[in-house]
């Protein structure tokens, strides 16, 4: 039965294999289908979640992945960042720092040594007899010393550069009359005890009068219309006790005229000092202002008017004339300047003839 059943033909065999083929082909479809039907209710149950879901399923799957993933920073999109640009500081109110007496006038160690050894000067010459008569010219020279001492420490730059340096005589004829003005007037006028604390009071004066000075260099200082306003006043003070003081001590004509025309030609270097002009052109309007004082002191020899009232009047004839050229310099004068100045003259010299007729001089 064996070789029977080995017995084959060529004949047979091809129709085996394809029987075997076929059976292989059957299979195969079978396995396809059977995957088929597994992919099938996955596919529809993913469908039907994503049609359930909607787009929030979406929405809700973005954050995830952005949690599963850790973030660059460098993918990070920033705003571009503007230039570096530093804010401008505001503008300053304050005046500039650069002297010390730009802001006001400020009390020094030289200023109080100064107003001491003038005060101490003012005593010894109204409490020793007899008067040393040396202690004026020593307060003259000191007054001058200091104030130019002064005047180059507080401003280095105006009074020390090399080029256009300004010139400190303008500022020192007003401080040394004035440390001449006060001891004299003080001799005159007070009796007793009294003369302690006119010395005193000088001091002070003289101490204004020097602290006016150096703070008045500077015309756009804040403190400069007030220190104008204590060195004008000093300058006559200064004119009327001079000027009187030369009836007082009944000084010949020739003399009296010579110190009106000094005293006139120095206090109007002061006075005019303020306009910032050429220096000769002030000398030159200084000079004809004690030129002017001199011919009014020469009239008045001629008048019976005498003392202290014939001392204002020069002080008026000086007011006038100096306030008049002060106002040409300062391109200030007009027609009604001139009138202020004229009317006031006129009613000073009106009072003083009143005076003089009643007896009060």
């Amino acid at each position: 039965m064996s070789d029977e059943h080995d017995q084959t033909t060529p004949e047979d065999r091809p129709d085996e294999e394809d029987d075997l083929f076929d059976d292989d082909l059957a299979g195969d479809e079978s396995i396809d289908e059977i995957d088929e039907i597994d992919e099938a209710p996955q596919a529809s149950s993913d469908a039907a979640s994503t049609e359930v879901a909607g787009e929030p399923a979406e929405e809700a799957a973005t954050p995830a992945s952005i949690e599963s993933e850790p973030a660059n920073l460098l993918d990070v999109e920033r705003p571009p960042t503007p230039p570096t640009q530093w804010p401008e500081p505001p503008p300053s109110t304050e005046p500039p720092r650069e002297p010390r007496w730009f802001d006001g006038v400020r009390i020094t160690a030289p200023l109080v040594i100064l107003a001491l050894l003038m005060g101490a000067t003012f005593l010894m010459f109204v409490g020793i007899e007899p008067t040393p008569r040396w202690l004026l010219l020593f307060a003259s020279v000191m007054a001058i010393l200091g104030t130019e001492g002064m005047l180059r420490d507080a401003w280095p730059r105006p009074f020390h550069r090399v080029r256009d340096r300004a010139d400190t005589t303008p500022y020192l004829f007003l401080p040394a009359l004035v440390a001449v003005s006060i001891p004299l007037l003080i001799e005159h006028n007070a009796r007793g005890y009294l003369v302690i604390p006119a010395a005193l009071l000088g001091a002070l004066l003289f101490t204004a009068v020097l602290a006016a000075q150096v703070a008045s260099v500077r015309i756009n200082a804040p403190v400069y219309p007030l220190a104008r306003l204590v060195a004008t006043g000093a300058a006559y003070f200064a004119a009327f006790t001079l000027l009187s003081l030369s009836y007082v001590l009944d000084i010949d004509l020739i003399p009296a005229l010579i110190t009106a025309a000094i005293v006139g030609t120095m206090l109007g270097i002061e006075i005019f000092r303020e306009g910032q002009v050429d220096p000769v052109e002030t000398l030159i309007f200084a000079g004809v202002t004690g030129l002017v004082v001199a011919e009014a002191r020469w009239a008045l020899y001629f008048i019976p008017v005498g003392g202290y009232l014939a001392g204002l009047t020069l002080l008026l004839a000086f007011f006038l004339v100096s306030g008049l050229l002060h106002s040409h310099l300062t391109r200030h004068l007009n027609r009604m300047v001139a009138a202020e100045y004229v009317v006031i003259a006129t009613a000073g010299v009106v009072l003083v003839a009143l005076a003089s007729q009643a007896g009060l001089a």
